[in-house]
């Protein structure tokens, strides 16, 4: 006579359940094991990479870009007033501002000294004499004006103390030449135009159309870290 069997059949015995569970277990040591020993050697690999990888390029700028540049402290109407009226400006980019009546434009480093700071509806407008009339030009509004995008508040020639003689009398002249700091080159030919420029802009394309205006010959200058590397003539 047959015994009955204490487990259904087909059901596995608790020494079944032990087995595979260990086994799960072991299986999942190995896993750990291989993660944790491939995650130290990837960072060990990646760490090496580092150490081969080429010096990131010194950049050596040119001191004019190191210059102390003060400003105004001029927001508004009342303070345009108060911190400007008598004192002298320096245009800071030549042949791009105009100035009214006469509809012309400021010269490079061009020296002006306002007499008044005027509103006229929704405009603030610096009053100065030129050429023995009244001219004004257009600063913002009464709320809001911009003088240190514009001009210096006190004389380049004590901001780049550095430079010599020569080198002023060449941005007088509107003279370029390779090894210029782009500084140097706009205080000579005026405003530019950014054409391309490198992510950081260590390197940039800048044509100089304006200055024509001045008989002087447009020109696209390569810069490397604010120092021109070639100067190419642009048709007018």
């Amino acid at each position: 006579m047959f015994e009955q069997p204490d487990r259904p059949l087909g059901e596995p015995s608790n020494s079944d359940w032990l087995f595979w569970a260990r086994l799960t277990v072991k299986v999942l040591l190995v896993f750990g094991a291989l993660y944790v020993g491939y995650h130290f050697y990837e960072r060990h690999r990646l760490a090496n990479v580092e150490l081969d990888r080429p010096e990131t390029r010194q950049r050596k700028l040119p001191a004019d870009v190191f210059a102390f540049v003060p400003r105004s402290y001029v927001t508004d109407l009342e303070s345009a007033r108060r911190r400007l009226v008598g004192k002298p400006l320096w245009v800071k980019e030549g042949y791009r501002w105009q100035y009214q009546p006469s509809g012309q434009v400021f010269g490079p480093l061009e020296r002006i000294v306002p007499t008044a700071v005027e509103a006229r509806g929704n405009e603030a407008f610096l009053v100065f004499e030129k050429d023995g009339g009244r001219a004004r030009f257009g600063i913002g509004s009464p709320q809001r004006v911009f003088i240190d995008d514009i001009f210096f508040v006190e004389d380049p020639k004590e901001i780049y103390d550095h430079w010599t003689p020569e080198m002023w009398q060449a941005a007088a002249a509107g003279e370029v030449a390779p090894g210029m700091s782009e500084i140097r080159i706009g205080f000579a030919l005026g405003a530019g135009e950014v054409v391309r420029q490198s992510p950081g802009a260590a390197t940039r394309i800048v044509d100089y159309k304006l200055c024509a205006a001045a008989g002087l010959e447009p020109v696209r200058v390569t810069y490397l870290d604010h120092v021109s590397t070639a100067i190419e003539p642009l048709p007018r």
